[in-house]
């Protein structure tokens, strides 16, 4: 893990200074606030490597850094929403995310592995 340095307030942290696991943490929390996102998903290679634990969403999300420029990949769950409607929103969320952590965006894999139903909807009585 690399840590952040102090930084002015305000101030953008550079590449090598900046808390990977800081730039995964706001990606989770501001993917699975997406609307048509359910959850992030493991591959089945990372499923083997968590077999006995639940990873964290933060954990499944891989960004590799080179000279300020990030490549991130990630899997998602989606439902409601059309899947490639969703799959590009969260591109684009992705971006804006990278460059609020003072990074540039290389490559960007969104790939949904699951689309599930709609979400029940609750029955009225009347």
């Amino acid at each position: 893990m690399r840590t952040m340095t102090e930084t002015g307030a305000g101030a953008t942290p550079s590449p090598q200074d900046l808390d990977l696991d800081t730039v995964r943490g706001d990606l989770a929390a501001a993917l699975l606030a997406e609307p048509g996102v359910l959850r992030v998903e493991p591959t089945l290679a990372g499923m083997v490597r968590a077999w006995s634990a639940d990873p964290a969403p933060e954990d499944l999300i891989r960004i590799a850094v080179q000279d300020g420029t990030a490549d991130v990949a990630l899997h998602l769950a989606v439902q409601g929403l059309p899947a490639r409607l969703v799959a590009h929103r969260v591109r684009d969320l992705v971006r804006r995310l990278l460059r609020e952590h003072g990074l540039d965006t290389g490559s960007v894999e969104v790939s949904v592995l699951t689309v599930e139903g709609a979400a029940p909807v609750p029955e009225t009585v009347g």
